[in-house]
């Protein structure tokens, strides 16, 4: 009786060790393959990662005379830098390199220069006006946890700009139709811009360190696009020009961790 009771129990024991192998091999397994296809929040503290922004520029002037004549199509692209400010994947600091090039388009009264002399006065003038910058946000970047792979992000922050190159495109209107068209290098463009930025966007997961994303970000100068001060100004009025660029863009990114 001692014995088969003591094989009884040897063959409780060999099945009960047999199963916890086995469930601890399905448990590793099903992690193993869970971490493979979700992503499991966390990473490591700095990821980078590439953009290209596609935007819809226009002018808030603040000139008497001046007034919107439309929009002009720009873009922002470069490489941009987070750093992971928690133990998961939900809270960055964001910053980065980047060329922009934006600018807007006002329509308003004005001499018309050829040169050193004034051929026309008082005619009205459409100028394009388009700028490159190089810019650097600062700001702060928001992201949800996983939602079957998707993730709800918000941004907001500064964009620090240096202006490498401004250029003029006018157009000039005699008796309601198109005169004249000139293109000029524009020294009238302030060499610093200051804006703030604001999104809301998603991403997706596409492998554990690999995520592309979409924001819809509306950025806003605060700082005069002109330099101002006697600088730049009309040429028939003499008042100082001043104007904000702002504009809308569709950010598209990959971000590696």
């Amino acid at each position: 009786m001692k014995k088969i009771l003591f094989l009884v129990l040897m063959v409780c024991a060999g099945m009960t060790m047999s199963f916890a192998q086995n469930s601890d091999g399905q448990q590793k397994s099903a992690r193993m393959s869970s971490t493979y296809i979700k992503d499991a929040g966390f990473g490591s503290r700095v990821n980078f990662g590439v953009t290209f922004a596609p935007t819809i520029d226009w002018m808030y002037e603040h000139t008497l005379g001046y007034e919107k004549d439309g929009v002009v199509v720009g873009m922002r692209y470069g490489v941009n830098l987070n750093i992971n400010l928690t133990d998961k994947k939900n809270f960055y600091f964001s910053t980065g390199l980047f060329a922009e090039h934006c600018g807007g388009k006002l329509q308003f009264l004005d001499n018309i220069p050829v040169g050193s002399l004034i051929v026309a006065n008082n005619m009205t003038t459409k100028r394009v006006y388009r700028s490159i910058y190089l810019t650097i946000p600062t700001g702060v970047t928001l992201k949800s946890n996983s939602i079957n792979n998707f993730y709800i992000c918000g941004n907001a922050g500064l964009m620090h700009s240096f202006n490498l190159n401004a250029t003029n495109t006018d157009s000039y209107l005699i008796d309601g139709e198109l005169w004249s068209r000139q293109r000029v290098d524009s020294e009238e463009a302030a060499l610093f811009k200051e804006a703030f930025f604001v999104g809301l966007g998603t991403e997706y997961a596409v492998t554990p360190t690999m995520r592309a994303g979409v924001m819809i970000n509306y950025v806003q100068s605060f700082t005069n696009y002109f330099k101002g001060k006697g600088n730049a100004q009309n040429g028939l009025t003499g008042l100082d020009q001043r104007a904000n660029l702002g504009y809308v863009e569709i950010a598209l990114n990959v971000n590696f961790f």
